[in-house]
């Protein structure tokens, strides 16, 4: 008696769950992508009415419907209130669909109803920010201090950043400026330039190998407070995304390269370089983002006797960035806060200070 009341038991969770996929057996498909799943009910020449499991009844209007389908018959209220029961099934290319006639065919007047609530449409999506398209996200930043009294100080910074990104390609061009006057004499004068140009490897077959990319490299700096005249570094070799999505980017790359250095007394340096750097970006809110990257140039010279010999030379770079959209302000405008701290032991050997720190804050906005 047991085994037949299993039995039976068995045989009614079978029958329930063979009859659940046949009670949803419709589907609309909108056109903003969105799709709903459930019974369709109803067909009129203006809107498709569709039961779901979860939202009970939804009526939705035919001009944000892309497709359809169901195998169960849908009650089609024709223009003369006569009511055909049909099947429906999505036309060629999933644009628009194909009615056929239940049969035998069912004919009868429909009843008037109340008009049923229409789902809201969703608001299209704004357009991009950049002028540039839908790929790039290019930023302006403008900071400035001045100061009167007993010191009399004036700096200003800028900064451009073009970045491009389709996947598998990532582009970024970045140019840095900062002048500054502290009492009648040059305080702060620096130009920098980088350009970066990274290439995903995503036609590999092993998910892993999908996150290498190949990457080139070159920046310039001219520095008037290390007494730097020019500053050449150009790398290339390989990295890998330990993870990239919308949220948040963390990737690793290292490479062999060339350095040229020369300094305003006429002294100059040139050397093969090996360079490694790390990259992360959180986004915090959608409009707060903080960002982090290191930059490590050493000889391969003398890389055993960096930290000894006075030939040996290298520099090392860091930036943290916190930026924050102002949107209810002026569409594209932000604060940004930036920290950045640049090591050149090659710097000491001429008479300057090794380390260079630059703490900005600015205005920015994206074109």
């Amino acid at each position: 008696m047991r085994l037949r009341v299993g039995n039976a038991l068995v045989f009614v969770l079978i029958a329930q769950a063979i009859a659940a996929p046949a009670a949803l057996a419709g589907t609309i498909y909108l056109r903003n992508g969105d799709r709903l799943t459930g019974r369709i009910t109803e067909l009129t020449p203006d809107r498709v009415a569709i039961t779901t499991q979860f939202a009970g009844g939804i009526v939705v209007k035919l001009s944000t419907v892309s497709t359809m389908q169901s195998r169960r018959p849908v009650k089609w209220v024709v223009r003369n209130q006569v009511i055909k029961e049909i099947t429906i099934a999505p036309a060629p290319g999933n644009v628009g669909w194909i009615v056929r006639n239940v049969k035998p065919s069912k004919l009868q007047i429909a009843p008037v109803a109340p008009p049923l609530p229409l789902i809201p449409p969703k608001p299209a999506p704004p357009p991009p920010t950049s002028l540039f398209g839908p790929f790039w996200d290019n930023e302006v930043e403008i900071g400035g201090t001045n100061t009167t009294g007993s010191t009399d100080s004036s700096q200003f910074t800028g900064s451009v950043n073009l970045h491009y990104v389709h996947k598998p390609d990532n582009l970024l061009l970045a140019f840095n400026g900062g002048y500054g006057v502290t009492n009648s004499y040059q305080s702060l004068g620096f130009f920098s330039s980088n350009i970066l140009w990274k290439r995903q490897l995503n036609k590999l077959k092993p998910k892993w190998a999908k996150k290498i990319y190949l990457f080139t490299q070159n920046t310039n700096l001219y520095n008037a407070m290390e007494g730097l005249s020019i500053r050449s570094d150009t790398e290339g070799g390989v990295g890998y995304y330990l993870w990239s999505n919308h949220q948040s980017e963390f990737d690793l790359r290292a490479g062999p390269g060339y350095t040229y250095a020369r300094y305003f007394h006429g002294q100059s340096f040139s050397y093969v370089n090996a360079s490694a750097a790390l990259n992360f970006m959180y986004r915090i809110k959608p409009h707060i983002k903080f960002t982090q990257s290191v930059n490590y140039v050493t000889s391969l010279e003398n890389a055993q006797n960096y930290q000894l010999s006075s030939s040996s030379s290298g520099h090392v770079g860091a930036t943290s960035a916190l930026s924050i959209g102002l949107p209810q302000i002026i569409r594209g405008m932000g604060l940004r806060f930036s920290f950045t701290d640049m090591y050149d032991n090659t710097a000491g050997t001429q008479g300057y200070r090794r380390n260079t720190t630059l703490l900005i804050a600015g205005m920015t906005l994206k074109f």
